[in-house]
């Protein structure tokens, strides 16, 4: 083939579908990202105040400018360099200062998030939060204090097949 023969029709038609799909597939990518993100992430930050740990969750546009405060009076952080903020619009699967992630889902932001502080399950749902396995509405600017009481038994958290058995 010259350089002066045109291009034949198949490969004129491959060429423009090729570019039509990678328009597509970029455009239905970027509609589905800012869907996804137009929640906007859970701002978790993990901080002590006179000595008793403190989980403060935010989120603008469920809670506005007042952050939901949980309290955990008697409990002991595992780390000194708080406060720290865990920001969730991606998934985080690693210990927390007041313990481990138990489930997180932010597919669609701002998701759900489960940690289990000191023994205490927190659930973050947009819907409401859950503490202990007990529904609390939210309400912007609430400081709740978490009493060692209200811990749910351990045999209550575990679930059939659950766990790591290792190799």
């Amino acid at each position: 083939m010259n350089e002066s023969e045109p291009l034949p029709p198949s490969a004129k038609r491959l060429f423009a579908t090729f570019i039509a799909t990678l328009f597509i597939y970029v455009t239905l990518y970027g509609a589905c990202e800012m869907k996804r993100r137009k929640g906007g992430p859970w701002n978790l930050t993990f901080a002590t105040s006179n000595g008793v740990p403190e989980l403060r969750i935010e989120h603008p546009r469920l809670l506005g400018p007042l952050p939901v405060t949980l309290r955990f009076p008697g409990e002991t952080p595992s780390r000194a360099d708080l406060p720290i903020t865990a920001v969730f619009n991606q998934p985080i699967t690693n210990a927390m200062p007041f313990g481990p992630v138990i489930f997180v889902d932010n597919t669609v932001l701002p998701g759900t998030i489960t940690l289990n502080c000191f023994g205490h399950v927190v659930e973050i749902v947009p819907r409401t939060l859950y503490l202990d396995l007990h529904e609390v509405a939210w309400v912007a600017g609430t400081n709740i204090e978490v009493s060692a009481a209200s811990k749910p038994p351990p045999e209550k958290l575990r679930t059939k097949g659950q766990g790591w058995t290792g190799r």
